[in-house]
């Protein structure tokens, strides 16, 4: 008598039928990076919103353009407040593309996750480098 035939429901066994079987996750390296990736995406998160508001802060420093002796240029200001916000979620958003496909692709995503961190700082120094031009002080 012989044994009955039983699908492998899991798809554990070989690759038989013209699948190519995909490697199990390698090791601590995998998981190290999904954790680390998902880290810094949160602490990019929460710095873009941070960042954001503190650019919006920014527009308070115009208050001072009434004061005898100072001089604003409120176009560039006013442009500065108003387009931050915007390069903030479009770095947040891209990182968070680039290290989503990146861990569905399994490949290293971090170092992009800490390179939006960088962008987003990056933004909100030019910004306030941006509105302190802006703004010229009197006696």
């Amino acid at each position: 008598m012989e044994a009955p035939v039983v699908a492998d429901p899991l798809g554990s066994g070989p690759a038989a039928f013209g699948r190519e079987a995909r490697h199990p996750l390698a090791g601590g390296r995998r998981v190290a990076d999904v954790v680390a990736t998902v880290v810094l995406l949160v602490l990019l998160a929460a710095e873009s919103v941070v960042a954001g508001g503190g650019i919006v802060f920014l527009s308070l420093a115009f208050s001072s353009c009434g004061a005898p002796g100072n001089s604003c240029d409120e176009t560039l200001g006013g442009a500065v407040v108003y387009v931050g916000p915007v390069l903030v979620a479009l770095v947040l958003v891209a990182a968070l593309v680039v290290c989503v496909l990146r861990l569905v692709r399994r490949r290293l995503s971090w170092p992009f996750a800490l390179v939006g961190i960088a962008a987003v700082v990056a933004v909100f120094f030019g910004a306030i480098l941006l509105v302190d031009s802006a703004i010229t002080h009197g006696i």
